[in-house]
């Protein structure tokens, strides 16, 4: 639901697709990338993660959204 014009575009263009463009797994999402002729949009940590164990994957432009995480432990 975002208000943001290309993001829609994104969406609608994925969703027409569906059945050939979504993964189920980060795996099969490098997989596909690597075998070419496809773009996969990933989590910044798992991104970074991925492309340092990998040097045929590289990151393309910035980041689409931020997002800051947290950590409870007990005292």
């Amino acid at each position: 639901d975002s208000k943001i014009g290309i993001y829609q575009k994104m969406w609608r263009f994925m969703e027409s697709r569906r059945q050939t463009v979504f993964v189920s797994t980060y795996e099969e999402g490098i997989k596909r990338v690597l075998e070419g002729n496809y773009a996969f949009l990933m989590e910044s940590t798992m991104l970074d993660y991925a492309v340092q164990r990998d040097c045929n994957l590289t990151q393309i432009g910035g980041l689409l959204d931020s997002k800051g995480y947290g950590i409870a432990t007990p005292k």
